[in-house]
């Protein structure tokens, strides 16, 4: 049970690294403004004014706060920390295909060959 509870937190750690709180708490302000709004107005509009970014509701500016204050807190000595994503929008670098008839076959030279000679020590076992 004990390993459980470390499993979870290392999860949690790297979560709140990662900024996954604000996204969570987002979620749940868009939920509950989504059922607020939907038995007031129509979930149609309830839907638009829910994501439209014009009308949040306290909670939302609380997520909007927080995640300003975290940019803040990541500038240090006026040098920006950038977080990285974890799957790149394009290619760093692209190789070119090779070119036909420019493949060049090397041959790989065993420098052990001479050691190896004969039959091995042992049986090898029968179940592996």
């Amino acid at each position: 049970m004990r390993q459980r509870w470390h499993q979870w937190f290392v999860i949690g750690l790297v979560g709140i690294s990662l900024g996954l709180q604000w996204t969570l708490l987002q979620s749940v302000a868009w939920t509950v403004m989504l059922f607020d709004r939907g038995s007031e107005m129509g979930w149609e509009r309830a839907l638009a004014t829910t994501f439209d970014g014009r009308h949040p509701c306290a909670l939302c500016r609380v997520v909007r706060a927080g995640r300003e204050a975290e940019d803040q807190q990541t500038r240090t000595f006026g040098i920006p920390l950038v977080k990285t994503d974890m799957v790149q929008a394009e290619p760093s670098f692209a190789l070119p295909a090779p070119l036909p008839g420019a493949m060049v076959v090397l041959r790989a030279t065993d420098e052990h060959a001479d050691r190896r000679a004969g039959e091995p020590p042992h049986q090898p076992p029968r179940l592996a």
